[in-house]
């Protein structure tokens, strides 16, 4: 039986509907089951603290209390001259150490708050916060499979490779090459020990014939972290949960990756139609 979904991003952005074409029977499946993600997604994308939380927003005072802890302690170390090099061995290891506690496959920002529970996208989403706190200019890296960030101070690069709590700060050109070469075709992950599936992936697939380094920004990074929470609720066989989260992946990033898996959810669902309906609502 075939189906379409209308998406009714017109007035609230709030859900969409499903119309059997033989029984004209619909079925409204809301897109948020939180108002607050919703008022994040329209109107804090220029607040990534906010942004990364939407995902699974916390009525937690441990998401601002932590964060505000960690500030603290930074903040009195940055005052110190201390040079490049020590600064950022005293930002990458005192966020360690007071926030990410332990790696899980598609954690969610706010519980990397609260509870320390980390991935790629969420440990690298707060180092971020933190790189952009102290105006240390730097890009976030996005792989085939993973993310890290990449930056430039005072003439010396660097790689925060956010999932490495010993020895995931990179210095020097020559370190930094010898990490990105294992995201050539040939590249040996081993060396490095990074998991393959830290962007998530509906199935290991053999490596592209070419390197992908895609250079993206915090608004982008939620999106992979939608794109995460997307393939853990298809994993659990939550395929219309699943779709809904990859609707809000693709409209904070369209990228190929998302909006490839956008289609293929689509097709499992019956899917044949999208409509957007955008008078009221600008998606800018």
């Amino acid at each position: 039986m075939k189906k379409v979904l209308l998406i009714a991003i017109a007035t609230w952005l709030v859900g969409f509907q499903v119309k059997s074409q033989d029984s004209f029977a619909y079925y409204q499946l809301n897109l948020f089951s939180d108002p607050k993600e919703k008022l994040i997604l329209m109107e804090n994308q220029d607040d990534p603290f906010f942004l990364l939380q939407a995902v699974n927003i916390l009525e937690d005072v441990r998401v601002t209390k932590n964060w505000e802890e960690l500030t603290k302690v930074l903040d009195q170390k940055m005052k110190r001259e201390v040079g490049d090099v020590r600064m950022l061995y005293e930002l990458f290891f005192t966020t360690h150490q007071l926030m990410l506690k332990d790696y899980a496959k598609h954690a969610n920002f706010s519980n990397t708050l609260t509870d320390g529970v980390y991935d790629c996208v969420t440990g690298t989403g707060l180092f971020a916060l933190v790189l952009d706190r102290y105006q240390i200019p730097y890009d976030i890296v996005e792989t085939d499979e993973h993310v890290y960030i990449k930056g430039l101070l005072d003439k010396m690069p660097f790689i925060i490779e956010s999932t490495f709590p010993k020895n995931g700060l990179i210095t020097g050109a020559k370190q930094i090459m010898k990490f990105e070469r294992q995201f050539l075709p040939n590249g040996n992950k081993s060396d490095q020990g990074i998991s393959t599936l830290s962007l998530g992936k509906l199935n290991e697939s053999p490596h592209s014939s070419k390197m992908y380094l895609n250079y993206i920004g915090l608004k982008e990074l939620a999106g992979l972290q939608y794109y995460n929470d997307a393939i853990k609720k298809f994993d659990d066989k939550e395929y219309q949960n699943a779709y809904k989260q990859l609707i809000k992946a693709a409209y904070l990033y369209p990228s190929p990756r998302i909006n490839d898996l956008k289609s293929k959810m689509m097709e499992l669902l019956g899917v044949v139609s999208v409509e957007f309906q955008m008078q009221q609502v600008s998606l800018k």
